[in-house]
């Protein structure tokens, strides 16, 4: 058996595998409660009554660039040594928890899609979006997975109309930097939005209950800033990866953040270009709704530790 861990900013899923078509013993904890992977493995290995498998696929919310990883937005760390030496010696992988997911794309039913427009996937490029309590971005180009940083490219003012313009500003003011794209695509966005155009300083209201309140007007113009800022971010990387090949989305935010009534503007804003329409029109954009997709991406990579 080899074990799979997605491990987000929000919430460590698990899951075992033994051939790499198939999981079971899914579990889902929030990441926060705990101090350490150590203490999160023993006990979903406890509460699955899972021996050890010596093998894993693990994907976190962090740059792998050493031995040492540090999450981004929480305080959790861990060695790859030490956690190959005291639990997986038989093999681990440690990716970016967005390249893991990004796996996924290699071999995904299309029942799992919902396209924003016509298109559909292709060959050429890939590129998998992902806002969450960060935002990650991954590529695909000739098969090889690519993690990347991308959500820390600070927005342009290019595009910001009048209201993004003045959220940007305020945020410059307290915050003394720059926003990046993470810091207004991501859980915190949705909220200083919300914040924004309903003048409400004390907010009670979670982003799901946001993003649900559709007939609440303030909900509503946060809701489109969001959309507007997200088509124009992929227009960007869409044309710096050269997608061609299709723009995925995936995340609990996306699918209640961009619905089939707000598909056309979308694609309008989207395609926005005075000078690469017609790549942008060639480009099909398509939302992941297993939110499982960790999980699908770790069964394909878990095949390297098969033997």
């Amino acid at each position: 058996m080899i074990l799979i861990a997605d491990l987000g900013a929000t919430n460590a899923r698990f899951c075992m595998t033994d051939d790499g078509t198939s999981y079971f013993h899914q579990a889902k904890y929030p990441i926060n409660n705990f101090d350490s992977l150590e203490d999160l493995l023993s006990l979903y290995f406890s509460e699955h009554k899972v021996t050890n498998p010596q093998k894993a696929v693990i994907g976190v919310a962090a740059p792998i660039t050493e031995d040492s990883i540090s999450f981004i937005n929480i305080d959790l760390e861990f060695s790859k040594q030490k956690l190959k030496k005291n639990f997986f010696p038989k093999g681990l992988i440690v990716v970016n928890d967005l390249e893991l997911q990004a796996h996924a794309l290699l071999d995904l039913d299309q029942r799992h899609l919902s396209y924003i427009g016509e298109l559909r996937a292709k060959a050429g490029p890939k590129i998998l979006i992902s806002p969450g309590t960060g935002l990650g971005l991954a590529g695909i180009i000739g098969g090889k997975v690519i993690s990347t940083e991308a959500g820390h490219i600070n927005i342009s003012t290019a595009i910001a109309n009048d209201n993004l313009a003045v959220i940007i500003n305020e945020f410059m003011i307290k915050e003394g930097r720059a926003p990046t794209y993470e810091d207004f695509l991501s859980g915190k966005g949705i909220s200083r939005f919300y914040t924004f155009f309903s003048n409400d300083k004390k907010l009670k209201l979670t982003n799901e209950e946001i993003l649900a309140k559709r007939n609440d007007s303030s909900a509503l113009q946060a809701i489109d800033l969001l959309n507007y800022l997200l088509a124009s971010y992929l227009r960007y990387v869409t044309l710096v990866w050269g997608a061609t090949g299709g723009v995925f989305l995936s995340g609990s935010i996306i699918n209640s953040l961009v619905l089939t009534e707000d598909y056309q503007d979308f694609r309008d804003v989207f395609e926005s270009s005075d000078t690469m329409r017609i790549v942008l029109e060639s480009a099909p954009i398509a939302i992941v709704r297993d939110e499982e997709i960790g999980f699908l991406g770790g069964m394909e990579i878990a095949k390297k530790l098969l033997n």
